[in-house]
């Protein structure tokens, strides 16, 4: 198989780096889901932050089960809770990040 159809049929797992590309793609989708909450305020699965919001739910799902369910449950740790979806999914998305690029050598 040449370079370019080698190159086209894994397009999807061909990031460079994708150990640092991974957290830095979490930081933008994060900050700009909660930019997009705060500048129209409304719900967020109603509001222009819905689609970012979807992709860092589901991408740190572990993490963001716990968080979203604290900042259901109370409005005083709900800031808390957002610093640690934030803190904690970063090093998660890292770890993902590693484990693209294993995957990406052994294909």
């Amino acid at each position: 198989m040449d370079h370019y159809r080698a190159w086209r049929y894994d397009w999807p797992m061909n990031f460079p780096r994708a150990r640092v590309t991974t957290p830095l793609l979490h930081v933008y989708v994060f900050a700009l889901t909660w930019v997009l909450n705060w500048l129209q305020r409304q719900p967020l699965l109603d509001g222009p932050s819905r689609w970012p919001f979807l992709l860092v739910f589901f991408g740190d799902f572990p993490v963001s089960a716990v968080a979203f369910g604290v900042m259901f449950g109370s409005d005083q740790g709900a800031p808390y809770a957002i610093a640690a979806w934030g803190t904690l999914g970063t090093p998660w998305w890292y770890f993902l990040g590693r484990w693209w690029e294993e995957r990406r050598q052994k294909v």
